[in-house]
């Protein structure tokens, strides 16, 4: 490839990773904060700044360690935590992003940015792989797809852990199989350390290391035919790159542990072990083989509770579950491919849809590349079937990379580059067509097929389409019509209210009355409100919430929505 044609591939992909991280920026400035995001900014500046780990074990701490360096360098402070640690004694999140020393719309945007940064690494891994397997189109036009794909948008802009799976899985996949295809120990470990950065961001990248060690064990296997054709002992390379990659993995890993903790001493994160834990009703069997891992280890104590906690959610679930109008908190075992059709762009389908025709038209023979590309995201969906906890399509958003560059690899190999180029252009024109007509609320995404997303609450709720996001916008509404002192506010998110709008009334589900007038209600209270509020044990507020439910639905007339999350309803007089 000659220079130029070199600075033009790079330029072009990162304009397009800039332009995409501008529109997660223009979302993210006025996206309140959503429900996870102060627990995830309290842990990441006890992480970084206190150096100990009491909060939010149920994550590993890789994410939040980034947001939380970032804090710490604008002048953050570290959560007040007293040592020996109570939960009685803590401080609690929502007190802690309104009473840092930086603005909670300060804190959200400084905690924010470095998830926007790997988001725009993604662009650029995505680009520079799929480029080294089919040119610089190719690359060029993967990279213009997920610069402008929604969900990713909207992921990009909120403190938390799934855009960083999305980077792990897919750039752990990528390097495991350049290292198969070069037969190099450096490109292992590179995948190692990568695999264990992704461990350190999301439990579920735990699928990774299986999937790692078969690309590993299938070199094995090409290793040992070519040995046999010629006649000479097998060199065993792929298992030492597959044990150098296990041991980078673990530095990562565990080095990440030890820097959120290095000031946590180990009875301490025993006792953590110990609270969060019991908080998941794990048994004391369960408690004490963690708690045996962690007087050996405590870096390692800290990752074995946080797994164990999150199979015990999954066998108890972890909250309520609706899909297109039914409510579960078992889980529906179709939910993610459902979440997957109506909340991917229709030209993000058209793109699969055509690969899968050109690719069995032409039959196109699949290799390791493609294999891993497309098997990976069969798998995470299977392993999605078994979950109990279903609460978005974030929860999916690794396969969006993986099944794109699977599809672009399979156009161009199954048609000329100027007919790949044509269809990826085009759905690539449709995608960002739909992505600028709901900016900037990404979050909310629904494709036009199930009626776009001012019809998603017929389909999903919570994280797809009101996870708390709209709440500041809501605030600037009210207060350009002179409306605040005349609103209640029935809200669903991590922001406070009386933050953005301190003379409006708020809903308490067990205290308010159910005042004729102006009504701000969140989509997720008039879906699931009462049923979560029962399941995480709170009668009072289920019953406020469900006498709330039953007056919107008889005697309210709705008047304006902001965003898609939040809806304006006059409500009337009860009738005598």
């Amino acid at each position: 490839m000659s220079e130029g044609h070199r600075v033009r591939f790079w330029g072009a992909i990162l304009i397009l990773a800039a332009a995409g991280s501008a529109l997660v920026f223009d979302h993210s400035r006025l996206d309140s904060p959503t429900m996870d995001e102060p627990f995830h900014t309290l842990a990441g500046a006890e992480y970084a700044i206190a150096g100990t780990y009491y909060a939010n074990l149920e994550h590993p701490p890789f994410v939040k360690l980034l947001s939380g360096f970032a804090i710490r360098a604008a002048g953050g402070r570290a959560p007040k935590m007293n040592v020996p640690f109570s939960m009685a004694s803590a401080e609690q999140p929502r007190p802690f992003s309104l009473h840092s020393p930086l603005p909670p719309e300060k804190l959200f945007a400084v905690a924010r940015a470095p998830v926007t940064v790997l988001f725009f690494l993604l662009v650029v891994v995505a680009g520079w792989a799929v480029r080294s397997w089919a040119g610089n189109l190719a690359g060029i036009l993967t990279a213009a797809l997920l610069a402008f794909e929604p969900n990713l948008l909207a992921h990009a802009g909120v403190v938390h852990t799934d855009l960083a799976a999305a980077l792990g899985f897919f750039s752990t996949l990528v390097l495991a199989v350049r290292a198969f295809e070069r037969r190099s120990l450096g490109l292992w470990a590179a995948a190692g350390a990568v695999l264990g950065a992704s461990l350190a961001a999301k439990f579920s990248c735990v699928f990774l290391v299986p999937m790692v060690a078969l690309i590993a064990l299938a070199g094995l296997l090409r290793e040992r035919r070519t040995a046999a054709r010629e006649g000479r002992r097998p060199d065993l390379l792929e298992l030492r790159g597959l044990l150098l990659a296990g041991a980078a993995s673990a530095f990562v890993l565990f080095g990440s542990y030890a820097i959120a903790m290095r000031h946590m001493d180990g009875d301490e994160a025993v006792k953590a072990v110990r609270i969060f834990l019991g908080s998941r009703q794990a048994s004391e069997a369960t408690i004490d083989r963690i708690v045996a891992i962690s007087r050996l280890s405590k870096q390692a104590g800290h990752y074995a509770a946080g797994l164990a906690g999150i199979a015990v959610q999954n066998r108890t679930g972890g909250g309520v579950n609706y899909l297109h109008g039914k409510l579960s908190v078992d889980g529906f075992w179709e939910y993610f491919f459902v979440a997957f059709a109506v909340k991917t762009t229709l030209g993000f389908l058209a793109v699969l849809g055509i690969a899968c025709a050109a690719g069995l038209a032409r039959k196109v023979r699949p290799d390791l590349v493609l294999l891993t590309l497309v098997l990976a995201p069969a798998y995470l969906f299977l392993t999605g079937m078994t979950t109990s906890y279903n609460i978005g399509i974030r929860h999916m958003l690794p396969v969006y990379p993986l099944l794109l560059a699977a599809a672009v690899l399979v156009l161009f190999r199954s048609l000329s580059a100027r007919a790949a180029a044509a269809v990826l252009v085009a759905a690539g024109s449709l995608q960002l067509f739909e992505t600028l007509r709901v900016h900037p609320h990404e979050i909310s995404f629904f494709n036009a097929f199930v009626g776009g997303p001012a019809n998603g609450a017929a389909w999903l709720n919570d994280s797809n389409l009101d996870w708390g996001q709209d709440l500041e916008r809501l605030a600037q509404r009210l207060k350009a019509r002179g409306e605040e002192e005349r609103v209640t506010i029935a809200y669903f998110g991590g922001a406070q209210v009386q933050h953005y709008l301190p003379r409006a009334t708020v809903f308490v589900p067990s205290e308010t009355p159910l005042r004729p007038g102006l009504w701000a209600v969140s989509s997720f209270v008039m879906c699931c409100g009462p049923e979560s509020a029962a399941f995480h044990g709170d009668p009072a507020a289920a019953d406020g919430l469900q006498r709330l439910r039953q007056a919107i639905s008889t005697r309210g007339t709705p008047v304006g929505r902001v965003g898609y999350s939040i809806v304006l309803y006059d409500l009337k007089e009860k009738s005598p």
